[in-house]
């Protein structure tokens, strides 16, 4: 990518869950990539954790700015509480100030957790991007925004089957149910009231400091434990797959499409396709210096472990690509990387 575009003229965006997961590390590369100003919005529920901010700022160059955990660098970094299950007031408005761009993550993005209480995802996913829209549509309706989706929506992909961006939803979980939901109401802001508005949808996304929940951090801790690796499948030739891509791969895309992207459009941002043996037995190499031995692996049927657990997830990225966008690592080594990392703050896992 070429960073000079973004560094022309001084820019505001505001990041809805920045102190997420994948919020961060698009603080932390636009901290890198761009000069632009940068609000973060997070309710700091428990998937929100503000040292993911100070390790973004460490990781971009800025840890001698960086006075106390709440206070970033004034000059690029504002941090604003907010629950977005309630509507952004007019105080909150001011805090935030005007933005060029918005860049919504804040979402529960847990299957696990949907099928025990979907009120949640409900709430955080429909209610809180329909709050986020009012205040786009009433403060600043031309702020151009990224609503940030999954590939969850198009429910299970048979074999052979990539999905494109227009085609037809089939949600078989609540969570994905619920980023269904956001996506329609987006869609209908950015129809009804022409903001330009558009719809990013990307697939499991690895990285340094997820939270411990996910499938890479869990699978560290048990190899680390020595605990059976629980795999959704039946056997080595039976299995769960997915795509999967990097945070840091994930904001570099999101980045280009905010100099690209339109209103009313659908863009997909796609990693690699791997099974979960596949993805455990890199993480036992890097941690054990080998696969897996098939004694430490409890294969989990899928709807046994997950009532609509779906076995193949898969995006077409042929859209970004021909726009131009295409993967800036490679995920062996993106992951790789990402499980050292981890290693060295154990902390991170919850060790």
């Amino acid at each position: 990518m070429e960073n000079e575009n973004y560094k022309q003229a001084k820019k505001t965006i505001l990041i809805t869950g920045g102190a997420g997961f994948v919020g961060h590390h698009s603080v932390e590369h636009f901290l890198k990539n761009t000069n632009w100003n940068i609000v973060v919005l997070d309710s700091l529920n428990y998937a929100g954790n503000l040292n993911r901010l100070v390790e973004a700022h460490k990781a971009a160059g800025d840890v001698n700015r960086i006075v106390d955990i709440d206070v970033f660098d004034p000059k690029r970094v504002k941090f604003v509480w907010h629950d977005l299950r309630a509507p952004i007031s007019q105080s909150k408005a001011k805090l935030i100030g005007k933005i060029d761009y918005c860049l919504h993550y804040a979402a529960e993005s847990h299957v696990d957790r949907s099928l025990e209480d979907s009120i949640p995802f409900v709430e955080s996913n429909v209610l809180g991007t329909a709050n986020l829209l009012e205040y786009l549509k009433h403060s600043q309706p031309q702020c151009k925004t990224i609503i940030f989706s999954t590939d969850e929506v198009f429910g299970p992909a048979p074999e052979g089957v990539y999905f494109k961006e227009n085609d037809p939803f089939r949600p078989s979980n609540p969570y994905a149910g619920s980023k269904a939901g956001q996506e329609s109401i987006s869609f209908s802001f950015a129809h009804a009231f022409s903001l330009p508005i558009f719809i990013v949808r990307s697939m499991n996304i690895i990285g340094e400091r997820q939270h411990p929940e996910k499938f890479i951090p869990k699978t560290i801790k048990a190899i680390l434990n020595n605990e059976k690796i629980i795999l959704h499948g039946r056997t080595p030739q039976d299995l769960s797959s997915r795509c999967w891509i990097h945070a840091r791969n994930v904001a570099d895309g999101v980045l280009f499409l905010l100099n690209k992207g339109e209103k009313e459009e659908f863009y997909h941002i796609v990693g690699e396709e791997r099974t979960v043996l596949e993805m455990a037995n890199w993480i036992c190499e890097v941690i054990k210096g080998r696969p897996l031995l098939g004694n430490e692996i409890e294969w989990v049927d899928y709807h046994t472990a997950r009532p609509g657990h779906d076995k193949r997830y898969a995006l077409s990225g042929e859209k970004m690509a021909q726009m131009g966008w295409k993967t800036p690592v490679d995920l062996e080594h993106s992951l790789k990387k990402s499980v050292q990392w981890m290693l060295d703050h154990k902390y991170w896992l919850n060790v």
